[in-house]
């Protein structure tokens, strides 16, 4: 697990020092094109694993999950284009935390000794619902602060990255699936693929001081999120192992998804700062989990 992580950030790191020794303004068509790519090789694997026959539910995780992640999370948004002077920071920090679900999901659950087929079929249900209220969640939110965003683009995107490959995942499940080490193999490639082809391309644009602006904002979510579930969980008297079946869930956010949309529609610059929250999330949820395995609440 620590490995990944640091492979991620030294593949960042590396597309970054190398795009700005390069003058790459003639193959910003190619590398738009190998984002695109990218894009889609890293959401299809794990789309092979859905199986919707498999759900298997807990009330108050369920209602917890949910509170989390379509009252909290929006609210917080809403507080992010109000605080973050920086357009485009607000705007991919907002498009993320409307997104539920991390890929590193089931990660966490098993280091910290969560119910993994809870959190499974928590995870499937809380990621369809926000699907479906993304684009109506972020077109609110963002004409409420007066930003133009073309939702079009947004809902065109939600089908090429998500609903397309959901259905091709689907068909092609049904004659045959890869282990979920090679599946997680295949992603892990295309993910810092793709996360060493955006920071290569738009390294110009990057700048290290916003990492330093924009932690403190996503690190207050995250253990906004993580304070607010062991209360939630204490009052509801939910058991442990049900308990870390939501938490990561709602405190960590589906980072390659969001990239894939902002990349498609609007611009891989986005996708940068929504890499910065992905390091800082990485870190938080990782730490917490370790701390759960060895303490009950």
């Amino acid at each position: 697990m620590t490995s990944k992580t640091n492979l991620v950030f030294i593949t960042a790191l590396a597309g970054y020092v190398l795009g700005r020794s390069v003058e790459l303004s003639a193959y910003q068509q190619i590398l738009s094109y190998l984002i695109s790519v990218f894009v889609f090789t890293t959401i299809f694997p794990s789309m092979l694993l859905f199986r919707f026959e498999r759900l298997k539910i807990s009330k108050k995780p369920l209602f917890a999950s949910l509170f989390l992640n379509f009252v909290f999370s929006p609210l917080y948004a809403f507080l992010v284009f109000r605080i973050v002077q920086d357009e485009t920071m607000s705007l991919s920090l907002a498009s993320l935390l409307l997104m539920p679900v991390p890929s590193m999901n089931a990660m966490y659950v098993l280091i910290s000794g969560g119910a993994l087929e809870l959190s499974v079929s928590l995870m499937t249900l809380n990621f369809l619902m926000g699907i479906a209220l993304y684009p109506i969640l972020l077109s609110l939110l963002t004409g409420i602060h007066g930003i133009e965003i073309n939702i079009f683009q947004i809902v065109r995107s939600l089908l090429v990255v998500i609903v397309l490959p959901i259905i091709l995942g689907q068909m092609i499940g049904k004659f045959a699936t890869p282990s979920r080490e090679i599946i997680s193999r295949l992603t892990e490639i295309s993910l810092n693929a793709l996360v060493f082809t955006v920071f290569f391309s738009k390294a110009e644009f990057v700048h290290p001081s916003s990492f330093l602006v924009q932690f403190p904002y996503s690190a207050a979510f995250i253990l906004g999120a993580i304070i607010l579930s062991e209360v939630i969980s204490w009052i509801m008297r939910i058991p442990k192992a049900e308990h870390l079946s939501y938490v990561f869930v709602s405190a960590g956010k589906n980072n390659s998804t969001v990239i894939a949309i902002l990349t498609l529609s609007l611009s891989p610059i986005y996708a940068v700062y929504v890499m910065f929250h992905q390091f800082i999330q990485i870190f938080l949820l990782l730490m917490y989990a370790r701390i759960k395995a060895e303490k009950i609440i």
